[in-house]
């Protein structure tokens, strides 16, 4: 009689032999993160961004755009990666604490205190072609992990998918600023349900997984204030240029 390994099994040795996400040395253990690739995540920064577009919000970032953050998020976003959600997420929540916190939202999470106001975390809308390729959206995902994050140590932080898009834009790498301006102006809108699901009575804070020129940040906030939905400031995992 064949000897039939159950799935389970299976899925175990898959997860065992996973190399890390960040710097793709083998883990053994099956984490999906060295340590030393995990830290970069848990530790670094929280810095404020340096945005080249004018109306950019006020954005902290946990890193800079590059290795091994960079393969990270490519992994998790292009790669089938999902196991570096959990932690990206816990790295945007950092980000988002520090946003809070620099424009006085009382919000110091690492030692639980609360937040008076709610607060909605509020993702970039991805584009449906986009999403149909990876099977998910994935900003998304991160929002809610990081609004998981923050309402395990008592802030009352939630994801509220309040934009969209108002018409078809192109896909933003190799644009210059200029062109990455011109793509967006005018791209995104504020749901119609996002006042009546109480973004508008929150304290909104943008999120994203990059922050390059700071144009689809200063977009999406300029959809929420065209329909009276001010915009606290912005988080990201990373950026391509942070204050040190």
């Amino acid at each position: 009689m064949p000897l039939i390994r159950p799935l389970w099994a299976a899925l175990l040795d898959l997860a065992a032999e996973r190399d890390c996400g960040g710097c793709g040395r083998p883990q053994p253990s099956g984490e999906p993160l060295c340590e030393d690739c995990d830290a970069l995540l848990a530790e670094g920064g929280p810095w404020r961004t340096l945005a080249a577009v004018p109306g950019t919000p006020r954005t902290h970032a946990v890193a800079r755009y590059e290795d091994p953050i960079r393969t990270m998020l490519i992994g998790y976003k292009e790669r089938g990666r999902t196991d570096l959600r959990r932690a990206l997420g816990r790295a945007l929540a950092r980000a988002v604490a520090q946003t809070l916190d620099a424009t006085g939202g009382e919000a110091d999470f690492a030692v639980g205190s609360t937040v008076s106001a709610p607060v909605a975390l509020v993702p970039m809308p991805s584009r449906r072609e986009v999403v149909r390729e990876r099977g998910a959206d994935t900003t998304a995902r991160l929002a809610r992990t990081a609004a998981r994050a923050l309402r395990e140590v008592g802030a009352p932080v939630r994801a509220v998918p309040a934009l969209c898009h108002a018409r078809a834009v192109r896909d933003q790498a190799g644009l210059s600023r200029e062109e990455r301006q011109a793509n967006l102006s005018g791209a995104l809108r504020a749901r119609r349900a996002a006042a009546a699901a109480g973004v508008a009575a929150s304290r909104v804070v943008l999120v994203d997984d990059i922050s390059t020129s700071g144009a689809s940040l200063a977009e999406a906030a300029r959809a929420l204030r065209t329909a009276g939905v001010p915009v606290l400031g912005a988080a990201t995992i990373a950026a391509a240029r942070v204050r040190s």
